[in-house]
């Protein structure tokens, strides 16, 4: 790790799982919910806006051209917690991504044409996403797991019209003013003492305060209390697809979120084989667990599957049978073997996944963990047992609190 003349924190970590990759990310405090909600929508477009409109004066299809037998690229992002940066390259073609990320901070096009470009696609998109079921049954999923939250609301054919460029603009000088709010993470086939001189150049010399001023916003998401069920009727074909989402807050801790996936995965297991392969009713069956990563306070885990409308009943029923049964029993001997075996499979691959690294590195700086604490991952594997999977379990599949959403076709269609 080093920190830069401006300030800016930079985490390194050399690799030669792939001779010819370079990734990186960035990512700061703060992000679209700390505007006001009536500057939801502005925010949330900003960097497709940039995306559309290009860097440096130069539009996409110039910087096409200009990178024509380069491998680099690096664009903004924009989150509800978070904002920031990410890209690759080969190691010979780092300088130029450093280059994108330096024009993409500090001097974004500002183009009325490139933004009545984007409204005319958005109309587009949004005319085709009205009458998609899959998108209509998923923004439902959203607000009913968020007590209507406004941020789990789809963008609306009428709502373009709103879309403000100024306050776009304006946002974007605000959150990407000062670079010492930004944490950068490079993971790849460099060797550290050539990259610090590109670093210093491109990283260290981008406008800054100093010192990091951004915040995260204090707006949290709530899941309903209860249990709350609701039909979706939407489309013709004569599919249903269910959710059944758990409220699941783990408080972001680190043993918790990894007791609790490996619940998930026995569940998926256990799920798969009753729902597929036993009744043969199910086209596809899927346990999660998500969160609001770095802010705690929400968290929930789901089960979806799709099948034949008429066996939705009879699968639901199968689900909440095996859930009951996980609370009340807990996993088996062999259960946690299974579970322990997997994951350290998975390990061994990402181990050498350059992808891994950047994102085990940013979680750890996010939530204060010990970086080295991820080469030893196959120990914390370890650490499962039935007892505290049985754990997760009970605490994160609450029986009173869940939501149930399903999609139908339309009435008179079945």
């Amino acid at each position: 790790m080093l920190t830069l003349s401006n300030g800016v924190e930079v985490w390194l970590k050399p690799t030669d799982f792939k001779n010819d990759q370079i990734v990186f990310t960035a990512y700061a405090k703060g992000g679209t919910l700390n505007v006001p909600e009536a500057d939801y929508r502005n925010a949330s477009m900003m960097t497709s806006l940039i995306g559309i409109s290009g860097v440096g004066g130069l539009s996409p299809v110039d910087l096409g051209k200009m990178l024509s037998g380069q491998i680099a690229n690096a664009s903004l992002s924009m989150g509800p917690y978070t904002h920031g940066a990410g890209g690759g390259s080969t190691p010979k073609d780092l300088e130029t991504a450093l280059q994108l990320m330096y024009l993409s901070f500090t001097a974004a096009n500002h183009d009325p044409d490139a933004f009545e470009l984007m409204k005319r696609r958005l109309r587009a998109n949004l005319e085709n996403q009205a009458q998609s079921p899959g998108a209509v049954y998923g923004e439902r999923v959203r607000l009913v797991n968020t007590n209507n939250h406004y941020i789990s609301r789809s963008m609306k054919v009428e709502d373009v019209d709103a879309l403000d460029q100024a306050k776009m603009e304006a946002f974007y000088k605000t959150q990407f003013a000062n670079a010492a709010d930004f944490t950068f993470f490079f993971v790849g086939a460099f060797d550290v003492a050539k990259i610090e001189p590109l670093l210093a150049t491109y990283i260290g010399s981008l406008p800054s305060q100093g010192k990091p001023t951004s915040t995260y916003s204090d707006v949290r998401l709530t899941f309903p209390m209860g249990v709350k069920k609701e039909i979706v009727n939407k489309g013709q074909e004569p599919k249903a697809q269910t959710v059944i989402s758990f409220y699941a807050e783990s408080n972001l801790n680190e043993l918790e979120m990894h007791r609790l996936r490996a619940a998930t995965d026995i569940l998926e297991r256990h799920l798969r084989d009753q729902l597929r392969e036993e009744l043969g009713g199910t086209y596809s069956v899927g346990v999660d667990y998500s969160n609001t990563l770095p802010q705690p306070g929400y968290g929930t885990t789901s089960v979806q599957f799709g099948s034949a409308p008429d066996r939705v009943d009879s699968l639901v029923a199968t689900v909440m049978t095996e859930l009951d049964r996980m609370r009340r029993d807990g996993p088996s001997a062999d259960d946690v073997q299974k579970v322990k075996e997997t994951e350290k499979e998975g390990l061994e691959t990402s181990f050498k996944q350059n992808g891994f690294w950047l994102g085990a590195l940013q979680t750890a700086q996010m939530l204060g963990w010990d970086p080295v604490s991820i080469i030893h991952r196959t120990e914390r594997t370890d650490t499962l047992t039935a007892e505290n999977i049985h754990d997760a379990f009970r605490k994160y599949f609450p029986a009173d609190r869940y939501t149930q959403l399903t999609l139908l076709p339309e009435k008179g269609t079945q």
